[in-house]
């Protein structure tokens, strides 16, 4: 049995299959977005070193928690980026303020 023509067919599936799964490229650039994760929901450790790894946060929209957003998803959230989020943690008044208007706003677009 010749196995070539099975092969040949194999390796031009696996590259028609490649062309397809490639993102397009307008996709937005993917990001850590502060401040949308929920509790138990957070990606990796976050600013506000109140734990050390995924899904460990135990407070909705905290702003030092991040999840991996595109960035136009994420501004669409209300999201911060690092910085925003280091100036919202820098006082706990404003940490408050933002978690109650996150979770607001949450509230209202479901």
């Amino acid at each position: 049995m010749n196995k070539r023509p099975f092969l040949a067919t194999a390796a031009a599936s696996l590259l028609a299959l490649g062309g397809l799964a490639a993102l397009p490229a307008h996709a937005d650039p993917l990001g850590p977005c502060y401040g949308v994760a929920t509790a138990g929901h957070n990606d990796c450790a976050g600013l506000s070193g109140l734990h050390s790894c995924k899904g460990q946060s135990t407070t909705s929209y905290n702003p030092g928690d991040f999840v991996v957003k595109p960035t136009g998803t994420c501004a669409r959230l209300g999201g911060l980026d690092p910085t925003e989020a280091k100036a919202v943690l820098a006082s706990p008044a404003k940490t408050q303020a933002f978690e109650q208007s996150m979770a607001r706003k949450m509230m209202h677009s479901m």
